[in-house]
C-alpha cells in the first residue's frame, strides 16, 4: 500500500494554518477532502468514481454489520457533504469574503468532527495513525 501519511500531515498542518487565518472555505474543503481521504482508506475504497456520498454508504453498511443499529457519525457525515454543496454554491453566487464570514462555525465544527471521526475509526482500526490519521486540533 502506498504511503501517503506525509500528504495527510501536509494537509492537517494547512487545516490548522487556515483556521488560525480565518481561512473558514479552505479549512472546510480541506477537512471535507481529509475525511473522504480517511473513508477511502478505512474502507478500502481506491475507485476514483466512488462519491463522497457512496462512501457514506459503505460505511453505514460496515457499521450495521458489526454494530446493528449504531450509526455514529453516518447523519453526520450526510449533513457535512450537504453543507460542503451549499458552501460551494455560495461561493459562487455571493462570493468569497461573504461566504468565508458564514462558514466560520462549519469550518471550527469540521476540525472537532475530523478528530472526533479519527478517533471512533480507530477502534475499529487502531492503524489508522500510523496510516498518517492523527489531527489533534490542539498541536
Amino acid at each position: 500500500m502506498t504511503d501517503f501519511s506525509l500528504i495527510i500531515g501536509d494537509n492537517e498542518g494547512a487545516v490548522r494554518a487556515a483556521l488560525d487565518r480565518g481561512d473558514n472555505l479552505k479549512t472546510f474543503l480541506l477537512v471535507h477532502a481529509l475525511v473522504e481521504s480517511l473513508l477511502r482508506v478505512f474502507l478500502h475504497a481506491h475507485e476514483k468514481d466512488a462519491t463522497f456520498h457512496q462512501l457514506i454508504q459503505r460505511y453505514e453498511s460496515f457499521l450495521k454489520e458489526r454494530s446493528p443499529g449504531v450509526s455514529t457519525f453516518v447523519e453526520e457525515l450526510s449533513r457535512f457533504n450537504q453543507r460542503r454543496n451549499r458552501i460551494v454554491h455560495d461561493l459562487w453566487r455571493k462570493g468569497y469574503t461573504f461566504t468565508n464570514r458564514q462558514a466560520n462555525d462549519a469550518a471550527t465544527t469540521s476540525v472537532l468532527m475530523y478528530g472526533l471521526f479519527i478517533e471512533f475509526l480507530q477502534t475499529f482500526d487502531p492503524e489508522l495513525s500510523n496510516k498518517g490519521f492523527e489531527f489533534d486540533e490542539g498541536s
